[in-house]
């Protein structure tokens, strides 16, 4: 008995749906595609929470509304208009430039200085860039009850001048419409030094060392090295931190109304300050707040890409060949 076998031909094996065999995934793991489930979260959370939150603070922007159950009175642009004859939001614009060309120059002259030294061989420099930071990671309310001591009408400031025979210079400072932006002022800068030291004593770091040895070779001198390289390097740095500091001056808050509140006589009024005041007041209007905050918006916007466009215009190596 002669017994024929047939070959049999297997095909590949059929994929689970699942994925590989043995393999396991959740019901809507395809639904999703990628690492974007990685990332979707936060997504989620950006555009959901502060992209609508500007969206929607532009649309009250054109109602006259109180908040809570009363009504919303559509005004159209009748807020942007009230804003801009409004002499208090000129005022605060006022406040805003004079605050941020001060602290940026002195956060400028100052950071750069105190990098130069601490990158110096100096005694006791870990100690130094401590104490220089230190205004910048304490919280404005704690310091805030310290500024106030410092420069109320009995406070240390005019003790001091009164000890050295200055008391003609005593005053009080925090309730003159003349000197409470002063005060304001005075308190940024102290406490923005710091901030710009970090950025420029990082900044110094990038500078290739054997440029800096080179220089002192052919004769430079510390302040001709600092002037011809070290500063033009630090180009993309300043820019930076211009965008940051006139962010800071838009948005400025939390100092002002801890010392001044705005006042007196609107006199230290910033944007901030006059926006959470049309909240927390009694017969507030939430629209016109909103339009406040969209036009505290988009001159940050805007002012941020000019400084930029404004960056981009010379490299770092043109501005050093164009300085020696």
């Amino acid at each position: 008995m002669v017994t024929t076998t047939v070959p049999v031909t297997v095909g590949p094996a059929r994929p689970r749906r699942g994925g590989a065999p043995g393999g396991h995934r959740g019901r809507g793991a395809h639904l999703v595609p990628g690492g974007l489930r990685w990332i979707l979260p936060g997504f989620v959370l950006s555009v959901g929470l502060i992209y609508y939150s500007i969206g929607y603070s532009g649309y009250l922007s054109f109602f006259d509304w109180g908040g809570g159950r009363r009504a919303m009175t559509p005004v159209g642009a009748d807020n942007y208009v009230e804003a801009f004859s409004d002499p208090v939001f000129w005022t605060a614009i006022r406040n805003t430039a004079v605050f941020f060309v001060a602290v940026f120059a002195v956060q400028v002259v100052g950071g750069v200085l105190f990098a130069a030294a601490m990158h110096s061989k100096i005694y006791l420099a870990n100690l130094y860039k401590v104490i220089i930071v230190i205004p910048v990671v304490v919280a404005p309310a704690t310091l805030a009850p310290a500024h106030i001591q410092v420069w109320q009408t009995d406070g240390t400031l005019n003790r001091i001048l009164d000890a050295v025979g200055l008391d003609v210079l005593v005053q009080g400072w925090l309730g003159q419409s003349t000197t409470s932006l002063l005060v304001i002022t005075v308190v940024g800068c102290w406490g923005s030094v710091g901030f710009g030291f970090i950025l420029f004593y990082a900044g110094m770091a990038q500078i290739d060392p054997e440029i800096l040895e080179a220089a002192r070779i052919d004769g430079g001198g510390n302040l001709r090295i600092l002037y011809s390289i070290v500063l033009p390097s630090l180009r993309p740095t300043t820019f930076s931190l211009a965008i940051l500091n006139f962010i800071t001056a838009l948005k400025l808050f939390d100092t002002v109304w801890l010392i001044t509140q705005g006042g007196p006589a609107h006199s230290s009024e910033f944007l901030g300050t006059m926006i959470y005041s049309e909240v927390a007041a009694s017969s507030r209007n939430l629209g016109y707040a909103s339009a406040l905050s969209m036009i505290l918006l988009v001159v940050a916007v805007v002012t941020s890409v000019l400084i930029q466009r404004r960056s981009r215009e010379r490299t770092p190596v043109e501005a050093t060949v164009a300085r020696v």
